[in-house]
């Protein structure tokens, strides 16, 4: 079965991210935000819960009360906020 998987950045308020999430056939119904630098630093530790990490403020239709396809984003996301120390703007996760 194939995973697709679209987010955008809504807004960026004190480094938290805020993205919209979904499907490939949604229309961005997810939101989620996320806390990258604190993360990077350590503030955050890393064996923090993902539901911690990734904090899920509405799941997207196909995603029901799990946050499976946030936490894809995330890996897209969080990969290049390593690298760049900017939030990625959009993407996508397909496999």
């Amino acid at each position: 079965m194939a995973i697709c998987i679209k987010f955008k950045l809504l807004e960026v308020i004190d480094n938290k991210a805020i993205y919209v999430y979904g499907d490939c056939s949604e229309n961005f119904e997810g939101i989620f935000e996320l806390e990258l630098e604190k993360l990077i630093t350590g503030e955050i530790p890393s064996d923090t819960c993902m539901t911690q990490v990734v904090k899920v403020i509405k799941p997207c239709l196909s995603d029901g009360q799990y946050q499976h396809k946030a936490n894809r984003a995330f890996s897209k996301i969080y990969k290049h906020y390593k690298e760049t120390r900017t939030y990625l703007l959009e993407g996508g996760y397909y496999s």
